[in-house]
Parts: C-alpha cells; sequence; structure tokens
C-alpha cells in the first residue's frame, strides 16, 4: 500500500488521520512542521501528503511550495486539509502546489475517496504525460517538412532587384 505523510501540528489530528489510513491499509509517516516534513520527505518513499495550514515552523502553504520547487518531489500529490475554508485560503493553497483541498471536518469515506483518486491520477498522468510527449515529438516530426539547402544561384534568382 502507499505511503502517506501527515502534516499537522496537532498530534490529535495527526494521530487520528493515521489511524484512520492505517485501517485502510495504507502506512502512514507523520510530522509536526515543516521541518519535520522535508526531513520525512527527503528520506524518500512517500507517495502523497496530507498537509494542514497552520504549523510551526513555516505554513503548509510554504510546504506545498517547497515541494513543488524540488525536482526529486515536484510529482508528489498533495492534499490539504484544513478547517480554514474561506475561498481565498482554497486558492491560495491550490496556487502553491496542492492538488486538492479537504475541509475539516471530514468523513473517513470522504477521505479515502479523494486520497484513491489523487494517487491514481498521479499515476495516470505520468503515463499519459509520456504518451502525450512521444505523440507530440511524432506530430511534429511530420508537420515539419524536411529542409533542403539552397544553393547561391538559386537565392540570386529570388533576389528582388528594383
Amino acid at each position: 500500500m502507499p505511503t502517506v505523510l501527515i502534516t499537522d501540528d496537532e498530534i490529535d489530528h495527526r494521530e487520528l488521520l493515521k489511524l484512520a489510513l492505517h485501517r485502510l491499509g495504507f502506512d502512514v509517516v507523520t510530522a509536526g512542521d515543516l521541518g519535520s516534513a522535508l526531513d520525512v520527505l527527503s528520506r524518500g518513499g512517500v507517495d502523497a501528503a496530507l498537509i494542514d495550514v497552520r504549523m510551526p515552523g513555516g505554513s503548509g502553504i510554504d510546504l506545498c511550495r517547497r515541494i513543488r520547487s524540488d525536482p526529486d518531489l515536484a510529482d508528489l500529490p498533495i492534499m490539504v486539509v484544513s478547517a480554514d475554508v474561506h475561498r481565498h485560503q482554497i486558492m491560495t493553497a491550490l496556487h502553491a502546489g496542492a492538488d486538492d483541498f479537504l475541509a475539516k471536518p471530514f468523513t473517513r469515506a470522504e477521505l479515502t475517496s479523494r486520497l484513491e483518486t489523487l494517487l491514481g491520477q498521479r499515476n495516470h498522468a505520468a503515463i499519459r504525460s509520456a504518451a502525450a510527449a512521444r505523440a507530440a515529438l511524432l506530430a511534429a516530426r511530420h508537420a515539419v517538412p524536411p529542409v533542403t539547402p539552397i544553393h547561391r544561384e538559386e537565392r540570386v534568382a529570388y533576389r528582388h532587384t528594383a
């Protein structure tokens, strides 16, 4: 099963999420702040991240930006989980690189469904991206006519005289 990082400054929230995900068969690692989360991520093996917005040492929004700016982590599925559901906060999280935003409180079924969808989309997105790149390359090769060299005599013939 995939490994999920839970980053939340509230230990009770971390433990509840951890318990729910363990029951569903996920492996879980936790972090209480931005620095700890980056440390866990640097070790590898994390397949998705659930990130709270408010944390010591930097916000979940900052963590999203840091993940997206790291080439090794840029494709990591991120779901921001927060009680702060103002439109501005949601848009800020999405613009920072979050793939989804889950409002607290939520049901276990909603969490599970959205997390599994997020994990599935990443796997399919990588496959689609590689296939799309190959298709674009083939289309470009067929769309551009081969370049033929122009000889000096031909260039002279095309020169406009007044």
